[in-house]
Formats: structure tokens, C-alpha cells, sequence
């Protein structure tokens, strides 16, 4: 039994330090991209750097102890210098809207293995956006969602193209579409991304543009980087109030994310929002999961103002939707 006992004992230690190590590390993704996948984890690493620091400090004794409790409370701190400014956050207060002259927003990934679109448009009609933009809408979601939003959303656009560039917007009020190229009708195109760029008038007259895109996952590291950098450059190119919302697929706490919106002029709304994964494929079957990535964001510069961001209700996507409400100074 005491043999068991001290296996257990190491095993416990052996898991503290590695978390440790895995946070430390994390904080050199800035100068190793393939270190910065570690940051996507933080969600993890920072309450087990935190558990950790107690293991070491119960379970060792002597000089051991001393190093190993010092190294683990080292772990901690790099992981929460990422996590406690969003923790942070969570205190602030979004200003109160105006009486009049604001519009609503869904964001939503629709999952490209989910056909339940009477759920989607559920949702939909109980959230009540004026726009709504849509990621991984293949043509099979298309197929029942696309007659019901008729209706109530006359003004859409959609794209067809790679994996990651299949793309909806629908609006309640009409929209100038900026035809860049990046909204292909083309199934067989080999460009993975793409994004719809739209400009709209708010009710009473005010101009802003909306933005929506599908990032690639963050490995291989080098594709999610150029994806970002190539949007960069459209956004250099716009001018005026600007909305970017969509599936970034990159946490928050990344290196990659936070320079994407730290070099754009952006403001990151989505804020202790974790939207990913509803689902999940394990054991043979999809199956339902609890969600603690933040991968769909929105962010705003350029007079935009946020009164009110909240997840949606759960449509049997993978994904939550995000909806908020915002006016343009």
C-alpha cells in the first residue's frame, strides 16, 4: 500500500510540474509560433498551475520541496499574466443603448455535420437579429434554412467555396456587398478562407461596414498566421466604423489573436465568452460536450459601441451563436 501510495504521490507532482512547464513555456509563443498553440490551453493550465502549486508544496519535503513549490507558483503566474486581465474583464460595464437607431447581430458557425435547421431558425426568431452572418453554411444547411429567413431577411449573400469560405449573411435591410474576391461561387476554388464585407446604413442613416470570416484551426501553425495576416490587409484597406465577427478559431489568449487585434486598431467584444464545443466525436458518436473554448469572436473599431453581447441558446451546431446589439456614435 505504501508503494501505491508514493506512485500516486509522484504521479500527482509528476502532473504539477509538466503543467507548470507547459504555462512557462506558453509565454514564449511570441518569439516560437508553435509554442503559442500552449495558450489555447490556458483555459486548462491556469486552474491546474494553481492545484499544482498546492501538490508540490503538500507532497514533497526538504530542498526538493522548496525548488518544486517555487517552479510551480512561477507556472502559475505565466498562466495567469494571459488569464487574469480577461478574468478582469468580466467586471466592466457596457454602455446603456440609446433610445433608438440600434441593430442586432447573430453570429453563428451552423456546423457542416448539422442538418436541424427548424433549431437554427428557432433560435433565430428568438433572438430577433436585424443581421445575421453565418459560417460553415454548405449547401445542405442552405437547403432548409435559406426559405425560412426569406421572408423576415430579403437581403443575403452567400459564399461557396473551400472548406472554410462556405459563408451567409442575411439582413432585414438592404446592404452594398464589396466585391474583393474573397466571396467565391465556386465549390472546386482552392482558397480555404474567404469573407463577406458588407456595407449597411443603421436605421437612421448612420454608415458602417460588417465583416465575417472563417479562420482555419491554429496547426499547422504557418496557415492560421498567413490567413490572419492576409486579412489584415483587407482590413487596412477599410475605412470607418467596422464590425469583423466570425469563426476566428483561435483563443483569445493566443499570441496569433491578440496581434491580429492589437495591429488592426480592434477592440475584442467577446470577452469570457466560451462558445466551443457543444459536440463532440468520441467513442464511435457524436456526443454532447460542455463548452470552454472562446473560438467565435466579435470586434469592433471606428465608433462602433456594443450595449449588449450574449451567447445564443444552443441550435445542435458545435458552436453557440453570439448575438449582440450596438449603435455607431
Amino acid at each position: 500500500m505504501p508503494m501505491l501510495l508514493q506512485t500516486f504521490r509522484f504521479c500527482l507532482v509528476l502532473g504539477a510540474l509538466l503543467a507548470a512547464t507547459l504555462a512557462i513555456a506558453g509565454l514564449f509563443g511570441f518569439a516560437v509560433p508553435v509554442l503559442d498553440l500552449l495558450n489555447h490551453a490556458q483555459i486548462l493550465l491556469f486552474p491546474a498551475t494553481l492545484i499544482g502549486v498546492a501538490i508540490v508544496a503538500l507532497a514533497l519535503r526538504g530542498t526538493m520541496r522548496s525548488v518544486a513549490v517555487i517552479y510551480a507558483i512561477v507556472g502559475f503566474a505565466a498562466s495567469a499574466n494571459v488569464m487574469l486581465p480577461e478574468f478582469a474583464t468580466a467586471f466592466s460595464t457596457r454602455p446603456a443603448a440609446p433610445a433608438s437607431d440600434t441593430v442586432r447581430v447573430m453570429t453563428h458557425n451552423l456546423f457542416g455535420l448539422h442538418y436541424q435547421m427548424a433549431q437554427v431558425t428557432a433560435a433565430i426568431k428568438g433572438e430577433n437579429p436585424d443581421i445575421i452572418v453565418l459560417q460553415e453554411y454548405f449547401g445542405e444547411q442552405a437547403t432548409g434554412l435559406h426559405p425560412e429567413l426569406l421572408a423576415d431577411y430579403p437581403f443575403f449573400v452567400r459564399c461557396r467555396g473551400g472548406k472554410r469560405a462556405n459563408l451567409g449573411l442575411y439582413s432585414r435591410f438592404p446592404f452594398d456587398q464589396v466585391q474583393d474576391g474573397a466571396c467565391p461561387n465556386n465549390a472546386y476554388v482552392t482558397d480555404r478562407t474567404g469573407h463577406i464585407l458588407a456595407q449597411f446604413r443603421t436605421p437612421g442613416g448612420k454608415s458602417f461596414k460588417l465583416l465575417t470570416t472563417h479562420m482555419d484551426w491554429p496547426f499547422p501553425v504557418d496557415r492560421q498566421r498567413e490567413q490572419l495576416a492576409a486579412l489584415s490587409s483587407v482590413l487596412a484597406g477599410i475605412d470607418g466604423p467596422l464590425i469583423v465577427a466570425g469563426d476566428f478559431n483561435s483563443t483569445p489568449w493566443s499570441y496569433a489573436l491578440r496581434d491580429f487585434v492589437a495591429s488592426n486598431g480592434l477592440v475584442r467584444e467577446t470577452v469570457n465568452l466560451v462558445t466551443y464545443p457543444l459536440r463532440f466525436f468520441y467513442f464511435g458518436a457524436w456526443r454532447d460536450t460542455i463548452p470552454f473554448l472562446p473560438l467565435d469572436h466579435v470586434m469592433t473599431r471606428g465608433g462602433i459601441v456594443v450595449h449588449e453581447l450574449h451567447a445564443g441558446r444552443p441550435t445542435a451546431s458545435d458552436h453557440l451563436p453570439v448575438v449582440f446589439t450596438f449603435s455607431v456614435q
